[in-house]
């Protein structure tokens, strides 16, 4: 599971980070800090970092990873067992390659048919994509489609190289990775973790396979987040995944950009989380799917 924990003592020491405007207040001491206007930054060796108005409130961040970690880990419901075949058995199989953290694996759900990997299994053997997309052949029988994870609670971007090196021998037609939760947590700097996540990217694509990445969510909506912790974990998504896009392009893979085509509909639908209020419930990662599996279709009609 992704922890909170350690969001607090994020920020690279050289770290300086500037946005301009709405300063939203901070309950306790006054301190203001916002999406708008963030100033992350360290002074000389030794001198401490500090957010915002100062020490006091990057402690309370600190503080309230903790907290937030402490709600969220006793609702966690593990990821199920993966279900390897999907649809019509007749036809020779599609190989669905799924890579990643837990939100690739499937906690939060208890079947596999209802995270990601499961969604798109189904939508896959159900015929989604038309014959002209590379579906099935046109005879309405759908397709039969095997799936071979390799994704893991806790997962970083370094961790990719092995689950690839898992995965490729099955010859996946199509790999998905759901990555960067886990490297926020643990510090990885932005443009090493883009790197990992690039390597990746191209020994799957030199394996012969199309390759999406849902890119870092908006960990802001999460709803056990307080401020300021909402707005380090906003700015610490938002850098990790400006880093992602560019590096899984020119990869050759395909980023979708979940921050931006579905965090928001998390923040305004809370039914499109787990219990646990932080990984999906079977609605959010259909909702998810279906923009992996849109991104895919257009890979394929371009």
């Amino acid at each position: 599971m992704a922890c909170l924990r350690h969001c607090g003592t994020l920020l690279p020491p050289t770290a300086r980070v500037a946005f301009g405007g709405h300063r939203p207040r901070v309950a306790g001491g006054g301190a203001m800090i916002g999406r708008g206007r963030l100033l992350l930054s360290a002074g000389a060796a030794g001198s401490g970092a500090f957010v915002g108005a100062g020490v006091g409130v990057w402690r309370l961040a600190l503080y309230q990873g903790s907290t937030a970690d402490g709600r969220v880990r006793p609702l966690t419901t593990p990821a199920p067992p993966v279900r390897e075949f999907y649809g019509n058995p007749t036809h020779s199989p599609f190989t669905l390659g799924i890579l990643g953290d837990s939100s690739a694996q499937g906690t939060g759900v208890h079947d596999y048919d209802e995270t990601v990997g499961g969604w798109l299994a189904r939508a896959l053997a159900a015929g989604a994509l038309a014959a002209g997309d590379g579906g099935d052949d046109g005879g309405g029988e759908g397709r039969h489609v095997r799936v071979v994870s390799a994704a893991s609670d806790g997962a970083r971007a370094e961790h990719l190289a092995a689950q690839v090196a898992r995965v490729t021998p099955a010859a996946p037609d199509l790999a998905v990775i759901s990555i960067g939760v886990n490297d926020i947590r643990n510090r990885t700097s932005p443009a090493a973790a883009a790197r990992h996540l690039a390597d990746a990217v191209v020994d799957l694509r030199r394996s012969g396979a199309e390759v999406i990445v849902g890119t870092t969510p908006d960990l802001s909506v999460i709803s056990a987040v307080r401020s300021p912790l909402r707005e380090v974990l906003w700015l610490l998504g938002l850098l990790l995944e400006r880093a992602q896009t560019p590096a899984v392009s020119a990869a050759g893979g395909i980023p979708v950009t979940l921050r931006t085509a579905v965090s928001r509909h998390f923040a305004a639908d809370p039914t499109l989380f787990a219990p646990d209020g932080l990984h999906a419930s079977p609605r959010g990662n259909a909702l998810i799917g279906a923009h992996l599996l849109a991104a895919y279709r257009s890979t394929l009609r371009g």
